[in-house]
């Protein structure tokens, strides 16, 4: 872009946020979903394939009688945590070991047990799992046994009683499916979000006329929509009228072709000088002299092996109401020549990849000194501009 526009200071339009932010919402929430789904596959791979044999386990409930009168409130002391450390410690493993077969070791023992969360600091859930329904059945009734002599046992207690023992089940794998799929839909909606923030910094789309205005510092005369709103193209014509008057000929600049593309896109041109409502036939295409690819609005548009749109040239002939030279860019010295004696118009293509279409250009007539008379944005979104200035077509 020019050295002197100011891209990176142009501060904030909420309006142009939220309006592009809407655009690609679809963006972000398919973000979203691969994140929901990436999260959610993870977390059943590593709870369902990759997590072994299935386990079986045993529910137990125990109440716990705490000596109040000898030592005070000292149920105080213990919680979930404290009571599943216990249930690992040689003063309880001796005596549930006492109830267990041979074979049995003490680390299969302490690997199978835990404790769940307390709601009551008297009521302790216990919980026994194995890869073997028999073996976690075992275990929790030798527990049964070992809590009734560790609770008569231990100062401070008198006694720990089994309220509940249920028999063996299989612990269901995937079941925080869901919770990880809304994880990972958060994660990737908020990463998809950061991502499109970074491109909307970064971008410097043409999509309003202060954009280029405040960008590259010339003025934009006007901008034709796609739908061909009759309201903004005779704020075009007026805007032509007054800044070009006086003007003998015109040299008119498409940022948005080159010499290359300028055959495939010719007739996509003549649809956007159809904006202007006429129809009238120039008569058929001429050869151009000077620049093989040049485009004259006197003679017609002209193109290797192609016949010239309908209507083309008389509607540009009628709008600036002057001899127009159609250019091609990259241009010839003659050509370079003619427009700075003339004067540029630059028309524009509205959206992606325009912002640096236009600064490339205008840095490229800035070298050969081309005087820039202003800028035509063609192609824009109807929806868009009504959805920004709150009217019909864009219009206020």
């Amino acid at each position: 872009m020019r050295k002197d526009e100011r891209f990176w200071q142009e501060g904030m339009d909420g309006k142009r946020f939220a309006l592009c932010l809407f655009r690609d919402l679809r963006l972000i929430a398919a973000a979203g979903l691969l994140g929901a789904a990436v999260s959610a596959g993870l977390y059943l791979l590593a709870s369902v394939v990759l997590a072994g044999p299935p386990e079986y386990q045993v529910f137990s409930q125990y109440r716990i009688y705490f000596d109040s009168e000898k030592y005070g409130q000292i149920e105080d002391y213990y919680n979930a945590y404290t009571w599943g450390e216990i249930m690992k410690t040689d003063e309880v493993l001796d005596y549930v070991l006492e109830a267990l077969p041979e074979g049995i070791t003490k680390e299969q023992v302490k690997a199978s047990v835990s404790v769940g969360a307390m709601n009551d600091v008297k009521i302790m859930p216990l919980y026994i799992t194995t890869q073997d329904p028999a073996l976690s059945e075992t275990i929790a009734e030798a527990y049964v046994y070992g809590l009734d002599r560790f609770g008569h046992s231990i100062e401070g207690l008198d006694g720990m009683d089994c309220w509940l023992l249920e028999e063996a089940k299989r612990v269901p794998r995937g079941t925080k499916a869901a919770n990880a799929a809304i994880l990972g839909l958060i994660l990737g909606a908020a990463a998809g979000f950061f991502g499109w923030l970074v491109h909307y910094c970064l971008d410097d789309s043409i999509l309003l006329e202060a954009d280029l205005e405040n960008r590259c510092g010339i003025p934009v005369l006007g901008i034709l929509t796609e739908k061909r709103d009759p309201d903004l193209i005779r704020e075009l014509e007026t805007s032509l009228e007054l800044c070009l008057k006086g003007r003998e000929a015109i040299s008119v600049l498409d940022a948005g072709q080159t010499a290359q593309a300028f055959s495939r896109t010719v007739q996509a041109f003549g649809q956007t000088a159809q904006a202007f409502g006429r129809t009238e036939d120039a008569g058929g295409a001429q050869k151009a002299s000077g620049h093989p690819e040049k485009v004259s609005a006197r003679r017609g548009i002209a193109s290797p092996r192609r016949k010239e749109p309908a209507g083309t040239s008389q509607e540009w002939r009628e709008l600036l109401r002057m001899p127009a030279e159609m250019e091609v860019w990259p241009f010839d010295g003659k050509a370079a020549e003619r427009m700075r004696q003339n004067g540029v118009l630059l028309l524009l293509p509205w959206g992606k990849g325009s912002g640096r279409m236009a600064g490339r250009l205008l840095d490229q007539l800035g070298k050969l000194e081309i005087p820039v008379l202003g800028a035509v944005v063609y192609g824009a979104k109807d929806s868009f501009l009504g959805a920004y200035y709150g009217g019909k077509g864009g219009c206020a």
